[in-house]
């Protein structure tokens, strides 16, 4: 991930501990409920670990994201959350000064697809606005396709991935809320793999692949 880009998912994810101040009330235990969201994705970069073509970098994009989560909070301070989120960013293919003019700067239509579990640990001043932290892992899995010569070429991976997450909750009532999450991911890359496909196949000498998230959700609690 560009400079410019880590600095804006980690000025965002700082933000939100604006969101809930430290932990004063006891809440009630035993809650279950579910968030769709919507936000944005924050692409990264990867390094090819062959430069055919003069290939040196596949720069993703920004894009819409969109998903749920489904959460369990076991009493006040912890609880288990499932997420699934998908994305359609764009990947630019970056050359070096010998690259070949068919493939330097051509754009592949990219799908993401996250399926993660997290355990939350709150805070918060009242039961109706929370703050949490979430920390866990899952899979990503990761595609991309290109039309070339009227043929379609494509590849794709799943791989494991971590996720650091800070975000807060404000509810209305009993049952219904607003939630503003922000994620950070790391991807582990397995070199050995093939991830995207465009004239050639990449494998990877980066070892993780960090994205970011940024969404906000309506959380509907059933208890």
């Amino acid at each position: 991930m560009s400079v410019t880009r880590t600095a804006a998912v980690v000025a965002a994810l700082a933000g939100l501990a604006f969101f809930a101040t430290p932990a004063q009330a006891q809440y009630s235990e035993g809650s279950a409920w579910i968030t769709p969201f919507a936000g944005g994705y924050f692409g990264g970069s990867l390094t090819p670990a062959s430069n055919v073509y003069g290939v040196t970098k596949l720069d993703v994009g920004s894009s819409f994201t969109f998903g749920a989560r489904l959460g369990y909070k076991f009493n006040q301070s912890i609880g288990l959350v499932f997420e699934y989120a998908h994305a359609d960013p764009t990947m630019t293919i970056k050359c070096g000064t010998l690259g070949a003019d068919s493939i330097c700067n051509q754009s592949l239509d990219v799908s993401s697809n996250i399926y993660e579990g997290t355990f939350n640990f709150y805070f918060g001043s009242t039961p109706q606005m929370q703050g949490y932290i979430a920390i866990g892992g899952g899979a990503t899995n990761m595609g991309a396709s290109a039309t070339i010569a009227g043929s379609t070429v494509k590849g794709s991976s799943t791989q494991f991935s971590t996720v650091f997450g800070l975000g807060g909750t404000k509810m209305f009532n009993e049952k219904v809320g607003m939630t503003l999450d922000g994620r950070y991911r790391w991807v582990n890359v397995n070199g050995q793999d093939s991830y995207y496909c465009y004239y050639y196949c990449y494998v990877y000498d980066t070892s993780w692949y960090g994205s970011g998230e940024i969404t906000l959700g309506v959380k509907y609690q059933f208890k």
